[in-house]
């Protein structure tokens, strides 16, 4: 089994119907995602007031595939902001940056009054970017004194969450200019930040230990310091603990599988991904069936491409009647769009060959581009021209797409997120 490379020949037909046309509805899937999203004025019904803006933020996923999440996200942090809650002023500047709140695209100067009103509210991530985007000349002058004083002002006052933003920034930012980071100087900002329980500060100061940055070289100050950031809710710190005690020897392997595991379910996809692997190596010796899917779905959710590969790969030989419609395109989509260039590539070749068949009058083939654009992830006008498809397929005597429309209407939230 090799899930990083779907082979077209080998799906049953009826699989290949649904999957023709997946690279036309991606237009170039290694790509991002066009910054074409416009954030809808913020309504109460997403939250009724403060208090619950501020839960709805807490529980509801930052980063997301699916377009339609991404506006219902962009318009919950909008009302929260509205509503004077600091996190959400930080997340709409975040969504500024990347340009899905106006339709001209990102806009720089609106992100930094964002994070500025963020820090006046009292959100050190907000006081940490807002430093950071004045260090950089994002949206306002460029002023690196000025800057460096605001983050090692957000450090002080909110060590629990700027300190380890304000080394990572920095870093960033003088490699980025060619220049050395000074290593000395951040590891204290990161010891400031881990002392105050923050998982990404503790695994910086880890990093740095094991590396030699700015500190003396130390591995075991180093595992120590992951082990701290793991213990937080740092993610990657769990896979980097993990992989260090997966060095030691096979005695540590259990240990190690199981900090990997957490790595995982905190969020981090390096951890997912090494998850996979093993799961992968090890086949027979797995406990059943629905463990390794569930374990591959989970990954995929948070972000490894493998996952969405490997749980592409256990579902695809199977018959098509109990599967949703949309299920193995969706895979496939979301693998591309995390960074599985042979997923992309495959896509792309399914588009080449579905396009002008759909052109010339097939059915079928109208049917498949219709299925691919309404899998998960959505992108903009893929809903409707999607639907349009199908309704055109089904009328042409194409049961798959027929079948299709039925599932749209009790399509459940986890396969995607559709705009009516």
């Amino acid at each position: 089994m090799n899930p990083r490379a779907p082979v077209a020949s080998q799906a049953p037909c009826s699989l290949r119907v649904v999957l023709l046309s997946l690279g036309l509805a991606l237009g170039g899937c290694a790509t991002t995602p066009p910054m074409s999203t416009l954030a809808p004025e913020p309504s109460p019904e997403v939250c009724a007031d403060a208090a619950g803006c501020r839960e709805a933020l807490r529980d509801s996923p930052r980063d997301t595939l699916s377009e339609c999440e991404v506006r219902r996200r962009v318009e919950l942090a909008g009302r929260a902001c509205a509503l004077d809650v600091a996190a959400g002023c930080t997340e709409l500047g975040r969504w500024e940056i990347r340009g899905l709140v106006k339709e001209q695209g990102p806009d720089l100067p609106a992100a930094s009054e964002l994070f500025h009103r963020a820090c006046t509210l009292g959100d050190g991530e907000g006081c940490a970017l807002k430093a950071l985007m004045t260090l950089r000349g994002q949206g306002v002058a460029r002023d690196a004194v000025a800057a460096r004083a605001g983050l090692q002002d957000a450090c002080e006052r909110f060590p629990g969450s700027a300190c380890g933003l304000a080394v990572d920034g920095l870093a960033e930012e003088a490699l980025r200019e060619g220049g050395e980071p000074e290593w000395e100087w951040m590891a204290l900002f990161a010891q400031r930040g881990c002392d105050a329980g923050d998982g990404p500060s503790c695994r910086i100061l880890g990093e740095a230990f094991y590396s030699g940055r700015g500190v003396a070289q130390d591995a075991d100050k180093a595992a120590g310091f992951f082990a701290r950031a793991c213990e937080a809710g740092d993610g990657e710190a769990c896979a980097r603990q993990g992989m260090l005690l997966r060095a030691e020897g096979p005695w540590a392997e259990p240990r190690a599988g199981q900090l990997l595991s957490r790595g995982c379910e905190l969020g981090s996809p390096e951890a997912c991904r090494l998850t996979v692997l093993e799961m992968l190596d090890a086949q027979g010796r797995q406990k059943n069936t629905t463990d390794r899917r569930a374990l591959f779905r989970h990954a995929c959710d948070r972000g490894a491409a493998l996952g969405c590969l490997a749980l592409y790969d256990e579902l695809r030989d199977e018959p098509l009647a109990p599967r949703p419609v949309f299920e193995l395109p969706g895979l496939l989509k979301r693998a591309c769009l995390l960074g599985a260039g042979q997923a992309c590539e495959f896509l792309d070749e399914v588009t080449q060959a579905a396009g002008p068949r759909c052109a010339s009058g097939s059915a079928s083939a109208c049917g498949v581009l219709g299925v691919l654009f309404l899998s998960p992830p959505l992108r903009q006008g893929e809903s409707t021209e999607g639907e349009r498809l199908l309704h055109v397929a089904c009328e042409g005597g194409d049961v798959a797409s027929c079948r299709g429309l039925s599932e749209l209407s009790g399509a459940s939230g986890d396969l995607t997120c559709r705009s009516r």
